[in-house]
């Protein structure tokens, strides 16, 4: 949901997402859905006897959850209206053996975000704030989360597409 007008549209709505996961060969899948054209393979972690350097379902939860954080605070700039020239997101999450399964009890996210301009500081706080308060993945997850959100006033250079191309875009 990355337009305002859809959050208002859907506050009483019943909104349904859906994958499908195909196991391929040993302890490693392929996620699709019919609204994505990517797909995602994912794997056992090596903390569980699985192959390095694949994503597992642990990289996929925190990812869930600092993505929602990104394209909440995005809605969120807009409907404040201002710009950001950059958002970067470490996020670390603990798992901890309890009641004899392994849970995760805690997540931290370290937002980071990048503005160019002072005078949208107080509204970048402001929307870090409505961000934590509405993520719709944070909402929906048991284990602590906990935010460790920074504004920079800086212009930051911004990497999308171009990444792979070996250029860099400047917002």
């Amino acid at each position: 949901m990355t337009d305002t007008n859809h959050m208002n549209e859907q506050k009483s709505k019943r909104i349904t997402f859906d994958i499908s996961l195909n196991w391929l060969t040993d302890n490693r899948g392929i996620l699709t859905s019919n609204d994505v054209k990517d797909t995602i393979r994912v794997a056992l972690p090596p903390a569980f006897g699985g192959e390095p350097e694949q994503w597992s379902p642990e990289h996929l939860f925190l990812g869930s959850i600092s993505s929602c954080f990104m394209t909440t605070y995005l809605v969120f700039a807009k409907k404040f209206g201002f710009e950001i020239s950059h958002l970067e997101c470490q996020t670390v999450g603990n798992l901890e053996m309890v009641d004899g399964k392994y849970v995760f009890s805690s997540v931290h996210l370290y937002p980071k975000i990048y503005i160019a301009d002072k005078s949208f500081r107080e509204k970048a706080i402001k929307t870090m704030e409505k961000t934590e308060k509405y993520c719709i993945i944070s909402n929906s997850v048991k284990a602590d989360i906990i935010y460790h959100g920074e504004v920079v006033d800086e212009k930051h250079l911004r990497f999308d597409k171009a990444l792979h191309s070996g250029t860099v875009q400047t917002n």
